[in-house]
């Protein structure tokens, strides 16, 4: 059976995978703890009795290319190494074959047909530049320690870009609950990640030591970060706690090195503003606690303690409470007093003004335009069915006609009265 938007839950019923001919039942167990690797002289097979438009396959660690072969057409894979890819099919079939170029490890794919569930990732590329760029350290302090930085950026209309320093590649499970936590807030454009390891320590000099083991230095990072910034060429660059909020060393090592970045970044590579989390100089205070009319009069701490609940490996750590409270009482971001999220400080300015007004990240930031999207971008949707509806809503259209005709209508007068002079 093909699943339908309205249901949350999948049912391989009537669909058959065979891997060289035998038949599996791994790549359809939902459990994403399972998986299968498929060298390149394999091929699965997949039949349904219903016809299906969307393949959607859930890798483990990292895609491979390869092809989709069905109605004596072809589509390629994992061109875009994403983890959770969604592959939409020029034309309805039941059958198809899939090839990969080199040993893959997948752990689910699923069938759909023209129409997809809200749960089901059709992940954009990373962008080609950002308004603003968040640098985090690990899976899930995206909803933490910058809970409602992603939700608020997304609904004013700002292009931001997520950076991960560490990999997770050794708690794959992590990988998942990183995009589901992403795309539960709205996002839709990949995250970037680094290719550090996951280390705990308590100073930079135990960063480092760490990053050592794993055969990098602290060169590496920094260079890393040189990349990064070139490549999305940001506007605001947002970053740790210089303490790293609760004495994490890779927090610490990932804002010490933004600091030796900036200092060998050439001029016209600079972000405009870089803030830091809990900076006392120069500082800001966010507002997450607003209702947002892009998230259906959610506020943008709601939304983000949604991207956190779909981390469930760090359900059960310190971090729960100090997001949510102990007995779940935290209902608005300014609850929480230590490390709060929304405390911010302008660390460095391009032009050369640290004036902060209006607790606007962005103050005195001159935002260029973004290009018309193309047929291969889509723009950020909404959370939901009920948000895009909200969206949609000709209620919403009117009053901006209306103000446009009355802008109109006033130039039109201003004309008349000086061509009377």
């Amino acid at each position: 059976m093909i699943v339908n938007a309205e249901e949350r839950t999948y049912t391989h019923e009537n669909t058959s995978i065979f891997i060289n001919g035998d038949a599996t039942t791994k790549l359809s167990d939902n459990n994403y703890n399972t998986y299968v690797t498929l060298n390149s002289e394999d091929t699965i097979t997949i039949e349904n009795t219903e016809m299906f438009n969307y393949v959607y396959i859930i890798y483990y660690v990292e895609s491979m290319t390869g092809t989709i072969n069905y109605n004596d057409t072809s589509t390629k894979v994992g061109e875009n190494n994403f983890l959770h890819e969604c592959i939409k099919l020029d034309e309805a079939t039941n059958k198809i074959t899939i090839n990969y170029d080199d040993t893959v490890r997948i752990k689910e794919i699923f069938l759909f047909n023209e129409t997809l569930p809200n749960w089901v990732q059709t992940w954009n590329k990373p962008l080609d530049n950002a308004d603003i760029l968040l640098f985090s350290t690990h899976s899930d302090d995206e909803h933490l320690f910058f809970a409602g930085l992603i939700p608020s950026m997304i609904a004013s209309g700002k292009n931001i870009q997520v950076v991960y320093l560490t990999h997770h590649n050794d708690n794959p499970k992590r990988l998942d609950e990183q995009l589901n936590g992403l795309w539960a807030v709205g996002l839709r454009n990949y995250p970037v990640l680094g290719a550090f390891p996951d280390a705990y320590s308590e100073s930079l000099n135990g960063a480092t030591t760490n990053l050592s083991y794993a055969g990098f230095s602290l060169d590496d990072v920094i260079n890393f970060q040189i990349d990064i910034i070139k490549r999305f060429k940001p506007l605001v660059v947002v970053n740790h706690d210089e303490a790293g909020e609760y004495s994490h060393g890779q927090h610490i090592l990932n804002t010490h090195a933004l600091k030796e970045a900036l200092n060998l970044l050439e001029y016209e590579y600079k972000p405009e503003k870089v803030y830091l989390h809990l900076y006392e100089e120069n500082s800001i205070t966010m507002n997450y606690d607003i209702p947002l009319e892009y998230y259906n009069g959610m506020t943008a701490f709601e939304v983000s303690k949604l991207g956190y609940a779909e981390h469930d490996s760090q359900q059960y750590t310190w971090f729960t409470d100090w997001l949510k409270g102990k007995n779940n009482e935290y209902t608005k971001a300014t609850d929480i007093k230590t490390y709060s999220p929304t405390k911010f400080g302008l660390y460095y300015s391009k032009n050369g003004n640290y004036e902060t007004l209006d607790n606007d990240l962005f103050y005195d930031v001159e935002i260029i335009s973004n290009e018309e999207p193309t047929e291969d971008t889509q723009i950020n949707e909404p959370v939901n069915e009920e948000i895009k509806e909200l969206a949609n809503n000709e209620d919403y259209k009117i009053p901006i006609i209306v103000v446009s005709s009355l802008i109109g209508i006033a130039l039109i007068i201003i004309l008349i009265r000086v061509l009377k002079k």
